[in-house]
């Protein structure tokens, strides 16, 4: 599904990995919340050894997460791994809102920035009417430089 946002140009592969007991070590307990940035280090060192030769790694995982200086967020990346948390995601527009924040998790790690067109998925959600506002696809702007990231990467 998520493949034809990005023209084809990048294959997606779904596995189910348990990491529920990887991420319980990152809980913050004052907070009731996952500490995302730490996670996010663990989640991608455990994913490139069970599953190698992927050449991106995005984990999906029901919880709350936040870094420091946020109350929370929907996803994080770093290099060429990403989270995406659901706990704030809930709703009859679960699937599409995972969609959106996996495409826009993605497009970090192609070294994409957040974008100022409010209907591109890189556009940053701030809430989740942010997230509910914006499409799932990239706008013209956007998609020459994940065109540009895949084609010819660094």
């Amino acid at each position: 599904m998520a493949s034809r946002y990005f023209d084809g140009l990048i294959r997606f592969t779904v596995v189910n990995a348990d990491l529920s007991g990887l991420w319980r070590s990152y809980l913050d307990p004052r907070r009731g919340q996952v500490r995302a940035d730490l996670l996010l280090s663990a989640i991608g060192h455990a994913l490139r050894a069970q599953y190698p030769g992927f050449g991106r790694y995005v984990a999906v995982v029901n919880a709350d997460g936040y870094v420091p200086g946020l109350n929370f967020v929907f996803g994080v990346a770093e290099g060429d791994y990403a989270l995406v948390f659901t706990a704030r995601l809930l709703g009859e527009l679960l699937v599409t809102r995972i969609l959106k924040e996996v495409i826009h998790e993605v497009g970090h790690t192609l070294g994409l920035g957040h974008c100022e067109n409010p209907s591109c998925v890189m556009h940053f959600s701030n809430t989740l009417m942010d997230t509910d506002r914006k499409g799932p696809g990239f706008c013209p702007r956007c998609m020459v430089k994940v065109r540009r990231a895949l084609i010819h990467p660094h």
